[in-house]
């Protein structure tokens, strides 16, 4: 498995407008073969920080989804809201644990 983090640096005044085009990609990600988390996550001390935080089966559901047309065509239209680049960090995950906090 897969995690990603796609930090994202987005340029207050277009930040709606990013936030506009995140809200029609996700539901349609999610639906994509070999993903099983995509959110987006905002800074609430920086807005202009957002991540992308997403899970996928395997490097081929990543690279596919990468190269998918819906996504060269989102990366296009949120090219000018950002202020750098977006920058991908990939953690290969071999395996998951899970624990139960408080009472």
């Amino acid at each position: 498995m897969l995690l990603v983090d796609a930090a994202c640096n987005i340029l207050p005044e277009r930040r709606e407008d990013f936030l506009s085009e995140t809200d029609k990609i996700i539901p349609v990600v999610r639906k994509e073969a070999g993903c099983t988390r995509y959110e987006l996550l905002c800074d609430p001390a920086n807005p202009g920080q957002c991540h992308f935080i997403e899970e996928w089966e395997s490097r081929r559901h990543l690279d596919e989804h990468l190269a998918r047309p819906h996504m060269k065509e989102y990366l296009a239209k949120t090219a000018a809201h950002h202020s750098a680049p977006t920058r991908l960090t990939v953690y290969e995950i071999s395996g998951v644990q899970s624990a139960i906090l408080g009472p």
